[in-house]
C-alpha cells in the first residue's frame, strides 16, 4: 500500500494534478489496491481532520489581512518603516524587510504580506535603479517572514497536528523571525554597497513621531493578539476573530479607507483562499492516515537511526527533507504528512516540541520562496513581471541567507525556546 500511494502521488504531480487532488486520489487508489479497507475511509478522514474549532482561525486571519490591505493599514506600516530605516544605503530594500516584519505580526499570511509590500515597493525599487532581480529577491524572501513572526496560520495547523501549544509556537517564532529579518537586511546592505544604491532622505524625529502615531492603531493589532493570548483573555482562535473585527473597525471607521463596496470582494477572496488551505489539510490527513496505518513513521525512524545517532546530523537531515518537500508541496500537506513522521524521531533525540515546531515553520518559510511552487516567489515575480532566470543570481544569495538562519536556530535552540520558557514555562 505504501509503494502504491507514493507511486500514484508522484505520477499525479508529474502530470500537474493539483496537490490536494493528488493526495486524495492516491490515498483512495492505495486503499482499492489493498482490498482490505473501504475507500470511503478517505472521505471520512477528510471530514474528521477539518472538524476542529481551532481551524476557524485560518479564515479570520486571512480576512484580517484583507481588511488591512484595503483599509490603509498597509500604507501606514510602510510609511513608518520608511521613517525608521529609509536613510540607510539601499533604503527601499531595508523598508521592504522591516515592513514585512510588521506585517508578519498582523496578518499571518505569506501571500498577503508579499502582495501588500511588493505592489508598492517593487515598482519604487525598479525606478531607483535597484534592478528587477534585487527588487524581486528582497520582497520574495522578506514576505516569507509572515509565517515565522506570530500570528501564523501554519503554526496553528502545526499546533493542531502535533498537539503543540499554539501560544508557545507564537512566542517561539518571535526571535527567529527578527533574526531572519536582520540577516536579510545585512544581505541587502552588501548588495547596496556593491551596486552603489541610494539612501532615502533621513526622516526628522518629528516625521518619525508622526509616522508612528499614524500607524499606532495598526501596530496595536500585534499587542492585542499576543497580549490577549498570553494573558488568557482569549485563545489563538478567538484572537483571529478579534484581529479581523479590529482591522475592520480601524479601516472603515477610523482611517475611512475601507469602503462598503470593498467588503464583498474581500470576503470572496477570503473564502477562496480558505477553501484551498482547508482542502489541502483534509486530503493530506487521509494520506497521512494511510502512512500511519502502514507504520511508515516507525520504519523511517529505524532507517534514520541506522544512518546516525548524532542529534545534529539527524536534525540537518530533517531540514534537508523538509526543504526538498517545500520545493513542490504547499505548507499544509507537508506539515500533516511529515510532522507525525519526524516529531517522534525528534522527541527521541531530546528535541523539545517548540524547538521542533519553529524549526519546521522556518523550513516552510524557505519553501515559500523556492521554485516551482513557492507562493512568495510567485507573487513577487508576478508583480515585477520577472522570469526566474532573470533574478536567480541575486535570489540565490537571499535564499542562502535564510538557510544559514535555519542552521543557526537548529544548532542553538535557545533562540527559539527563550521566550516560551520565560513567559509560559514551555520548551
Amino acid at each position: 500500500m505504501a509503494a502504491t500511494i507514493f507511486a500514484v502521488f508522484i505520477l499525479l504531480l508529474v502530470i500537474r494534478m493539483p496537490v490536494s487532488f493528488s493526495l486524495a486520489i492516491s490515498a483512495a487508489i492505495a486503499l482499492v489496491f489493498a482490498g482490505s479497507m473501504d475507500p470511503l475511509i478517505v472521505v471520512q478522514r477528510m471530514y474528521t481532520s477539518v472538524e476542529s474549532f481551532s481551524l476557524i482561525a485560518i479564515p479570520f486571519f486571512i480576512l484580517s489581512g484583507g481588511f488591512m490591505e484595503s483599509g490603509g493599514i498597509s500604507r501606514r506600516l510602510i510609511s513608518f518603516s520608511s521613517s525608521l530605516v529609509g536613510h540607510i544605503r539601499g533604503g527601499l530594500s531595508m523598508i521592504s524587510i522591516v515592513a514585512a516584519m510588521f506585517f508578519a505580526g498582523i496578518s499571518g499570511s505569506t501571500a498577503a504580506d508579499t502582495a501588500a509590500i511588493g505592489s508598492v515597493l517593487i515598482p519604487a525599487m525598479e525606478k531607483k535603479g535597484y534592478g528587477k532581480d534585487l527588487a524581486t529577491s528582497v520582497v520574495g524572501t522578506a514576505g516569507a517572514i509572515g509565517i515565522i513572526i506570530p500570528p501564523s496560520i501554519p503554526m496553528i495547523i502545526l499546533g493542531i497536528t502535533g498537539s503543540i501549544s499554539i501560544g508557545g509556537l507564537f512566542l517561539g517564532g518571535v526571535f527567529p523571525g527578527l533574526l531572519m529579518g536582520l540577516a536579510l537586511m545585512v544581505t541587502s546592505g552588501i548588495f547596496a554597497r556593491k551596486r552603489n544604491l541610494p539612501a532615502e532622505r533621513r526622516a526628522t524625529w518629528k516625521e518619525r513621531w508622526h509616522a508612528f502615531t499614524d500607524s499606532i492603531l495598526a501596530l496595536m493589532t500585534m499587542v492585542i493578539i499576543m497580549g490577549g493570548i498570553l494573558s488568557g483573555v482569549f485563545t489563538a482562535t478567538e484572537a483571529s476573530v478579534v484581529a479581523a473585527f479590529y482591522s475592520f473597525l480601524v479601516g472603515r471607521f477610523v482611517y475611512g479607507e475601507l469602503k462598503w463596496k470593498d467588503i464583498p470582494g474581500i470576503m470572496l477572496k477570503t473564502g477562496i483562499t480558505t477553501g484551498v488551505v482547508v482542502l489541502c489539510i483534509a486530503t493530506a490527513s487521509s494520506f497521512g492516515w494511510i502512512l500511519a496505518a502502514e507504520q511508515i513513521p516507525d520504519k523511517i525512524a529505524k532507517a534514520v537511526f541506522a544512518l546516525s545517532d548524532n542529534r545534529l546530523v539527524i536534525l540537518f537531515l530533517m531540514n534537508a527533507l523538509m526543504l526538498f518537500m517545500g520545493t513542490f508541496l504547499d505548507i499544509s500537506p507537508i506539515i500533516i504528512i511529515l510532522v507525525p513522521i519526524l516529531f517522534p524521531i525528534a522527541r527521541q533525540l531530546g528535541v523539545t516540541p517548540i524547538h521542533f515546531g519553529i524549526m519546521t515553520i522556518v523550513n516552510m518559510a524557505i519553501g515559500q520562496c523556492t521554485p516551482p511552487v513557492g507562493i512568495s516567489l510567485f507573487v513577487a515575480t508576478g508583480i515585477a513581471k520577472a522570469k526566474l532566470g532573470e533574478i536567480l543570481g541575486a535570489y540565490s544569495k537571499y535564499l542562502l541567507t535564510m538557510i544559514l538562519v535555519l542552521a543557526l536556530i537548529t544548532v542553538f535552540p535557545q533562540i527559539i525556546t527563550f521566550l516560551p520558557q520565560m513567559i509560559m514555562g514551555l520548551k
